[in-house]
């Protein structure tokens, strides 16, 4: 037992030491038990002891015990505790340094004992917190700490995680070192529990994962279900994703969490509600994903290239895979109601087995779909039966121009997008992942999307004065059958009638200045956007 000297009077006698008692007092830890590899807090709640309060501290090795410091040296900004009125905390980032262990200590640490003290004489009575070991070097390497994750490098050790349900707490983090190839795959959480932890792709790949549930109410993904989860930086190419309900190839289910900088390709599909080529259902943020997986749920609800029904927030994202859908099929999202920001589809077809919400970017229209800077494909082949979805293609846009992401939807290439150049295919893809491939073109499917659509067209307009003050000026050696200036919300801002099918004048004096969008139709078909800033 450890305890505090304090001296007591004695009659005339001087003062002795004599061994206190201590005020009552009770701990509390977090995590709890505490963890030997985790940080901890550590709670002590006694008599008002005022604002000035320390904590004397000491570790229990197996039969021994060691000293953060000795009884003098607690009064220390060191040991300081935060708090008055009777409660105290006290934060300890590091076990092993801040009792000063070695190893083999470390390893055999089963308790800490806590006593709050005054630098007048005041004292709790001994408290004591228990202590677990915690998870050293497991995987390939790594503690789990922001400091030192978890290292991942194999199938074995993805297998691993997805079996180990302490490893998907929120304070776990683990990070990627290697592509790594799987075959069958159990994925990684449920929706009763869910992966909350940090995951770092670290820009690596993971390929050809073969995932499947078959319970109704449950999800099926890389991450089954994640809650407060953040993941970045991964890509799965070549998924085979099957489920009941709530079915993506990265994640099923996301309560919430941030999904960033994600890619997923191959082939999804869902007997039941809610399936997505990155996420089936989603509640959390969603920023700079794409997928080019084909995503089938043709006997229920909702399916959607990118998510199946979004709850949460989507920006800077797209999706090129084909889908169909019993119902509520979008090229984006099957059922948007949440937000969706400056995100684009193009993908080869959407289409319905019977309803009629279907749409080139949602499957719905009503008023909870809110969407900003929504493009779509306007080629884009559909279910000629929908009556409602949203197709967000008020006009054109060329899908291999990089100004219609960098300059329209205002995506960032400097450091997370990277504009691919290959042949006569223009597309982007995130900066610096392994195993992406052209969007127009995935394994599962040989058909035409909007990055297959090159012309020439654009230079073959002659626009001027730009930046333009009263009179923009359009002309072409080609017919030009339809002129329309738009507003980067999509809304028609000006509109002119070709002279003899060669040039024509579009009146902006009315205009306020910003940026807009001049496009042009040909008499072949073909499209042509330029960007048209007025002064």
């Amino acid at each position: 037992m450890k305890r505090g000297l304090i001296p007591i009077a004695l009659g005339m006698l001087a003062m002795v030491p004599a061994y206190a008692d201590g005020d009552q007092a009770t701990v509390t830890s977090t995590p709890s038990p505490i963890v030997s590899t985790k940080a901890f807090e550590v709670k002590i709640q006694t008599s008002d002891f005022g604002a000035d309060v320390y904590c004397y501290t000491w570790a229990i090795i197996g039969s021994t015990e060691k000293e953060a410091t000795d009884w003098a040296g607690s009064i220390n900004p060191k040991f300081k505790m935060q708090g008055s009125g009777g409660t105290y905390t006290l934060k300890v980032a590091d076990i092993q340094a801040f009792y000063n262990l070695t190893d083999g200590e470390l390893e055999q640490l089963t308790r800490l004992g806590f006593i709050a003290r005054t630098s007048d004489g005041r004292q709790t009575a001994d408290c004591f917190a228990e202590v677990v070991q915690g998870r050293r070097n497991a995987y390939s390497g790594g503690e789990g700490t922001q400091e030192s994750p978890f290292i991942l490098t194999t199938a074995d050790d993805l297998a691993a995680l997805a079996a180990t349900p302490a490893d998907w707490e929120s304070d776990v983090w683990m990070r990627l070192d290697a592509d790594i190839a799987l075959s069958s795959f159990a994925g990684i959480g449920s929706k009763g529990s869910p992966f909350k932890g940090h995951f770092d792709g670290n820009g690596h790949v993971v390929k050809g994962a073969v995932i499947s549930g078959a319970t109704l109410g449950g999800a099926t993904g890389f991450f089954n279900a994640i809650d407060g989860a953040t993941i970045t930086r991964l890509g799965l190419t070549g998924a085979e994703v099957s489920g009941v309900t709530f079915t993506g190839a990265l994640v099923g289910y996301a309560a919430s969490g941030t999904i960033s900088r994600c890619f997923t390709a191959g082939k999804v599909s869902a007997t039941s509600i809610c399936v997505g080529g990155l996420v089936g259902e989603n509640h959390a943020s969603i920023s700079d994903c794409y997928s080019t997986a084909t995503v089938t749920n043709v006997t229920d609800y909702v399916a959607g290239g990118l998510v199946g029904k979004n709850k949460g927030t989507v920006a800077n994202c797209y999706a090129s895979g084909k889908v169909a859908a019993y119902n509520y099929a979008g090229g984006l999202v099957g059922a948007n109601y949440g937000n969706v920001a400056t995100s684009t589809s193009f993908n080869p077809q959407v289409n319905i087995s019977t309803g009629n919400y279907a749409g080139r970017f949602g499957g719905n229209d009503n008023p909870r779909n809110s969407t900003t800077m929504a493009l779509g494909w306007s080629a884009m082949k559909m279910d000629l039966t929908a009556t409602h979805g949203h197709n967000a293609d008020g006009h054109s846009y060329r899908f291999i121009d990089k100004a219609t992401y960098a300059d329209v939807l205002g995506w960032d290439f400097d450091s997370v997008w990277e504009w691919k150049v290959e042949g006569k295919h223009q597309y982007p893809v995130l900066a610096g992942l392994a195993g992406q491939t052209d969007p127009g073109h995935n394994s599962f499917y040989e058909v035409e999307t909007g990055i297959d659509i090159i012309d020439t067209d654009a230079d073959a307009l002659s626009v001027f004065p730009n930046p333009v003050g009263d009179i923009l000026h359009v002309a072409s050696a080609k017919g030009m059958t339809r002129i329309g200036l738009f507003n980067l919300n999509g809304a028609a801002a000006g509109a002119a009638q070709p002279r003899g099918a060669a040039d024509a004048e579009i009146d902006c004096s009315s205009l306020e200045s910003g940026i807009y969008l001049l496009d042009v139709a040909f008499s072949d078909g073909s499209h042509a956007v330029k960007k048209i800033i007025k002064k």
